[in-house]
């Protein structure tokens, strides 16, 4: 869907080592087999572009997100300032990522990101694998060269790879 999230996430991943992941980069509905992706042991990356998407995708992601207990809310567009606003990531390290204009909420697991005081990333423990949800897209940072997007990215590897996710 996010033709930029696609090429973000393929640029900051290639040539790494990254056992067990997977990235869902700018997603406008649900695979169901993200469920058996997460319980048997991998990181999956979710990144909604729900915003962006025609209606019955944010009902989809409402539906495969509801099993893992996550709830996210209609999307909401945030330049209306007229200037940017900013991702707060809080794990596994800090970091401020630019927002690239909608933003879904999200409610229930360990809250992870902050856009705005409104939670938009989280991280749910399912099996022996987790779920990271990201309501604001930050594989267009990753393709724009954002060095606190790349540092965040590594920093969501090295925890992975040392089980710590």
């Amino acid at each position: 869907m996010l033709p930029e999230s696609c090429a973000g996430f393929a640029r900051a991943l290639a040539g790494r080592e990254a056992p067990h992941l997977v990235v869902f980069p700018g997603t406008a509905g649900w695979d169901d087999s993200i469920a058996q992706r997460v319980r048997s042991g991998q990181l999956v990356i979710f990144e909604s572009a729900a915003g962006f998407a025609e209606g019955g995708a944010l009902q989809e992601q409402q539906a495969g997100l509801r099993a893992f207990g996550l709830a996210i809310e209609r999307p909401v567009a945030l330049w209306t300032e007229g200037r940017p606003s900013y991702l707060d990531l809080d794990w596994p390290v800090r970091a401020r990522v630019r927002d690239f204009s909608h933003a879904v909420a999200v409610r229930g697991g360990e809250t992870v990101g902050a856009l705005g005081g409104r939670p938009v990333a989280a991280l749910q423990r399912a099996g022996a694998g987790a779920l990271l949800f990201l309501g604001s897209p930050v594989g267009p940072a990753l393709w724009s060269g954002d060095p606190q997007a790349h540092a965040w990215l590594s920093s969501v590897l090295a925890a992975h790879l040392l089980g710590s996710t």
